[in-house]
C-alpha cells in the first residue's frame, strides 16, 4: 500500500486500467484481541449536598463514619455575571457534618440504556462500588463537582506550641512565692465566657494540679489556687497565696511544674493551604494541610484600647438587658476591635442584631471559635428568649484623589509621604466606628493639617464595597467577597468614571448600618483607607 502511495495510485487501481487486488493480497493485517474497559458516564452536576441528596465519590473510601467532620474545598459553581454566565475562580471551603456513610455497587449498563457497551468477558454488567455520603445540613455554597475535595480525616487545630517545664522548687516558708514561664507568650484560645477566653496554663504541685483564679482576696488557707501577671514584655507569672488568701506552696525540691503553650496573635491567623509540616507526626500521619484558614486570632490588647475598654467592662457587669449593653460585652471579648448594636425586624419579631470587627480587623470566620463563642456567650449572659443576631462587619474601602498645593521651599517627595500617613492614619480602622460616614470636610482638614501645604482641590470621593451581589442559578442574589483583582479593578475603574465626568465629588461617603436588605439581613458598613489596595488613595501635586 505504501509503494501504490508513492508512486501516485490510489489505493485499489493500478492508475491507468481500473480496478486491481494485487495491493490486498499482498497486504498484512496486525491485529489482536484485547478488553478494554469502560469509562463511566460522567457526572456532571454541581455538589450542593444536604438532607436526602446523596454525594457519589469517585471510588471505594473505608473508615467514614457518621458524626464526624469533613471538610468540603473547590470552586463554586453558584454564581453567575449579569448575563448569566458562570463565575469561575471564586474559591471556598466548609466545615460540615457527615450524617451517612454507605457502600453502594454502580452498574454500567448496556448501551441502549446509557450510550455505552458494559457487558465484560462473562457476559454481565461491570459493576463496581462507590462510597455514597449524606451530610447533616446542606452546604452554604454549590461546587464544582470536577474542582472540588472532601477532606475526612479532619483535627480541629489552635495556636501555641505545647511547653513542659520545670518551675521551681516549693518553700512552705516563704509567702506569695511567685515563677516565671521560660517560654512567652502564652496562649490563650476562645471560651464562652465574658472575658472570651481562657488560659492553657495547668500548675502542677508535687503532681496535684493547682487552678488558676482571678483574686487571692476570697481564697481561704486551704484552696489550692494562684493568679498570673503578665507584664509589658508578654512574660507570664504566677503567683500563689499566703497561707490566709490561698494555701502556701509545700516545700520541696523542683516540685512546681507546668504545662502550657506558647503563641499567640494575628500569626495563627494562617491562610489556606498555608499548614503542610507537624513538629511530630503521630505514627500513620503521612502529611498535613489546612483547607479551611485560621481566623479569630487577635495580638495582646494594647495600652490604649484598654484604657478605651476599662470602663465597659463595669456597664453591663455581665448582664444584657439594653441593646447597649450587647454592644458594651461584646466590645471587652477578647478578638473584638468594634461592635455595634440595634433592633431590627424582618416583619415577625425583633431581632437585636450586633455587627462585630475584630481586633486590628482580624478576620472572622462564621464558624470559627471566636464567633461560636460569643454568640453562646451573649445567649448565656442575655434573655435567652431573645433572639440575636452576630455578624462580621461588611469592609467599604474608601477611594480617594486629591491634588495638593505645597508652599515654597517644600519638597513634594517629602511632603506627600506626610500626607499620606495623615490621611491613613486619621481614616484607619482604629479611628473610625461602625455605620460612620466620611465627610469631604474632615479629609480636608486632615490634609490641611500638615505643615507645608498650601490648599487641597479633592476630585474623588468614593467608596467600593468589600463585597458584590450576584445571582445564583435560581435567580436569587447571593453576596460574596470581591477578589482582590475585582477590587483593584474597581478602585481604577471608578477613579477613570470620575475624571471623565468631572462632576464635583461628594460631600458625604454614607456607610450603611445593620438592617434588611431584599429580604437578607445585612451587617453594618465600615469604611476606611488602607494602603494594602493600590489606587485607593491618589495624591497629586498641584503645580
Amino acid at each position: 500500500m505504501n509503494d501504490a502511495l508513492q508512486n501516485g495510485k490510489k489505493w485499489g487501481t493500478d492508475g491507468n486500467n481500473g480496478p486491481t487486488f494485487s495491493h490486498v493480497r499482498n497486504a498484512v493485517i496486525f491485529c489482536e484481541s484485547e478488553e478494554l474497559t469502560l469509562a463511566e458516564e460522567p457526572i456532571e452536576d454541581p455538589i450542593c449536598g444536604g438532607g436526602d441528596e446523596s454525594i457519589e465519590l469517585d471510588g471505594l473510601y473505608s473508615g467514614l463514619q457518621s458524626g464526624r467532620w469533613i471538610v468540603v474545598s473547590g470552586e463554586r459553581d453558584d454564581i453567575e455575571d449579569e448575563s448569566g454566565n458562570k463565575v469561575r475562580g471564586v474559591e471556598a471551603a466548609e466545615l460540615v457534618m457527615l450524617a451517612e456513610a454507605r457502600q453502594e455497587v454502580k452498574e454500567i449498563l448496556p448501551q441502549e440504556a446509557t450510550g455505552y457497551y458494559g457487558y465484560g468477558p462473562a457476559g454481565l454488567p461491570d459493576d463496581r462500588t462507590h462510597t455514597f455520603i449524606k451530610l447533616a445540613k446542606k452546604l452554604e455554597y454549590c461546587y464544582r463537582r470536577d474542582a472540588v475535595t472532601l477532606y475526612g480525616n479532619v483535627v480541629k487545630a489552635t495556636h501555641g506550641e505545647t511547653r513542659k517545664e520545670t518551675l521551681g522548687s516549693g518553700n512552705a516558708a516563704q509567702r506569695f512565692q511567685s515563677f516565671t514561664l521560660k517560654q512567652p507568650p502564652l496562649t490563650f484560645v476562645a471560651s464562652p465566657t465574658p472575658a472570651g477566653a481562657e488560659s492553657t496554663l495547668e500548675a502542677y504541685v508535687n503532681d496535684v494540679q493547682w487552678h488558676e483564679t482571678d483574686s487571692l482576696a476570697d481564697l481561704g488557707p486551704a484552696d489550692r489556687r494562684f493568679i498570673t501577671k503578665t507584664d509589658n514584655d508578654g512574660k507570664t507569672t504566677l503567683v500563689f497565696g499566703n497561707g490566709q488568701q490561698g494555701a502556701l506552696l509545700p516545700t520541696g525540691i523542683e516540685n512546681i511544674r507546668a504545662q502550657y503553650r506558647s503563641g499567640i496573635g494575628r500569626a495563627g491567623n494562617v491562610q489556606a493551604e498555608q499548614i503542610s509540616q507537624l513538629i511530630s507526626k503521630p505514627l500513620g500521619v503521612k502529611g498535613v494541610i489546612n483547607p479551611l484558614r485560621a481566623s479569630g486570632g487577635a495580638d495582646k490588647e494594647g495600652r490604649d484600647t484598654a484604657r478605651k475598654n476599662a470602663p465597659l467592662t463595669v456597664t453591663a457587669l455581665d448582664r444584657l438587658v439594653s441593646v447597649s449593653d450587647y454592644a458594651d460585652f461584646a466590645r471587652t471579648f477578647a478578638g473584638i476591635g468594634k461592635a455595634v448594636a440595634a433592633t431590627i425586624s424582618d416583619g415577625k419579631r425583633q431581632w437585636v442584631h450586633l455587627t462585630i470587627a475584630g481586633a486590628d480587623d482580624i478576620p472572622i470566620d462564621e464558624g470559627s471559635d471566636l464567633h461560636r463563642n460569643l454568640l453562646q456567650a451573649l445567649h448565656d449572659y442575655g434573655d435567652p428568649y431573645q433572639p440575636v443576631a452576630l455578624q462580621v462587619r461588611e469592609l467599604m474601602l474608601v477611594v480617594v484623589s486629591a491634588n495638593v498645593s505645597i508652599l515654597p521651599d517644600y519638597q513634594w517627595e517629602t511632603l506627600v509621604e506626610s500626607v499620606r500617613a495623615k490621611m491613613l492614619d486619621t481614616f484607619s480602622f482604629e479611628r473610625r466606628e461602625l455605620g460612620q460616614d466620611v465627610l469631604l470636610a474632615e479629609m480636608i482638614a486632615a490634609i490641611h493639617t500638615v505643615r507645608g501645604v498650601a490648599y487641597v482641590d479633592v476630585d474623588v470621593l468614593g467608596g467600593i464595597p468589600e463585597k458584590t451581589t450576584d445571582t445564583d442559578s435560581e435567580g436569587k442574589p447571593i453576596r460574596r467577597v470581591r477578589t482582590p483583582k475585582e477590587i483593584a479593578d474597581a478602585a481604577s475603574e471608578f477613579l477613570g468614571l470620575e475624571a471623565e465626568t468631572g462632576q464635583q465629588p461628594r460631600q458625604r461617603l454614607e456607610v450603611n448600618l445593620a438592617g434588611f436588605e431584599d429580604g437578607t439581613m445585612r451587617p453594618a458598613q465600615l469604611a476606611y483607607l488602607t494602603p494594602d489596595v493600590a489606587d485607593t488613595l491618589v495624591l497629586n501635586q498641584l503645580l
